[in-house]
């Protein structure tokens, strides 16, 4: 039986590309993270003084910023020709599948960013 001698090409992809990457896959949930913390701190303050101005600004300056890296994240998987249909190992198909993974995850993050949110609209945090 002969040996075949299979060899393994490192490809990196170009920084400001795979800056883009990584910020539409991993920018929404941090930021629901930190408006997620930052609604729990202020939630206490806001009901003592009877103010909620603060909860609204992180909140909206959180959605507006997790939209901005779904967009990104969608800029990338057309920029690398859409679709879904690739099973090639080549960078292109990476960067299709981070891109994909970063629409349904900051999708997902937006929804969580809005559900965090609905309770300072409805002012139930207060209703204790």
């Amino acid at each position: 039986m002969a040996e075949r001698k299979v060899t393994a090409e490192t490809v990196t992809a170009e920084t400001p590309r795979a800056f883009r990457l990584w910020l539409g896959l991993l920018g929404p949930p941090a930021t629901w993270a930190i408006q997620f913390q930052t609604i729990y701190l202020l939630s206490e303050w806001a009901c003592y003084a009877m103010d909620q101005t603060w909860n609204h600004v992180v909140s909206v300056a959180a959605l507006v910023l997790s939209v901005f890296c779904v967009w990104v994240a969608f800029s990338e998987w057309r920029a690398c020709g859409g679709g879904t249909e690739n099973e090639r190992s080549d960078p292109d198909t990476r960067r299709r599948f981070m891109a994909i993974l970063g629409m349904m995850l900051g999708s997902l993050s937006t929804a969580l960013i809005f559900a965090t949110w609905l309770p300072t609209l409805t002012g139930v945090p207060c209703g204790k």
